[in-house]
């Protein structure tokens, strides 16, 4: 069972972030699958210690990137489109509404200065555009 709070070396006693709570957790399945040699993978070793070994309070949620997802940030380290109005590299977001309640497929948003571009293209067409970017010499890999 994990604590819900940690001791400070002055005495005081502070309760666990879910950051600290998460880093025990991995932390124990690390010790108990990945030490012993079962996996070596800490995706496998979580995975497994959440179904066979965690109590009730150790569960945490563990998030697994989709190869679509792996394959558009891969695209992206090459051809990351910019902002038309700052020249930052912008992010491509799934699923977005506009001011006026429009639903879109995806949206490209700039981190500096928040401008955003909707489209009803879908992360696997813009996967495409991206790779085609590439294969054309548009950008530089």
């Amino acid at each position: 069972m994990l604590p819900k709070h940690t001791l400070m070396s002055n005495n005081t006693i502070l309760p666990l972030t879910n950051e600290a709570h998460r880093a025990m957790v991995i932390h124990k399945a690390a010790e108990k699958y990945i030490k012993t040699g079962i996996t070596n993978n800490i995706t496998d070793a979580l995975r497994r210690y959440l179904d066979s070994d965690a109590g009730p309070d150790e569960q945490i949620p563990i998030f697994i990137t989709s190869p679509l997802l792996q394959a558009i940030r891969s695209a992206l380290r090459s051809a990351r489109p910019t902002c038309d109005e700052c020249r930052t590299g912008i992010n491509l977001q799934n699923g977005a509404t506009d001011q006026a309640g429009r639903k879109w497929l995806t949206a490209w948003i700039c981190p500096k200065c928040h401008r955003i571009e909707y489209s009803n293209q879908s992360l696997s067409e813009w996967l495409e555009i991206l790779k085609s970017e590439i294969r054309r010499g548009a950008v530089q890999p």
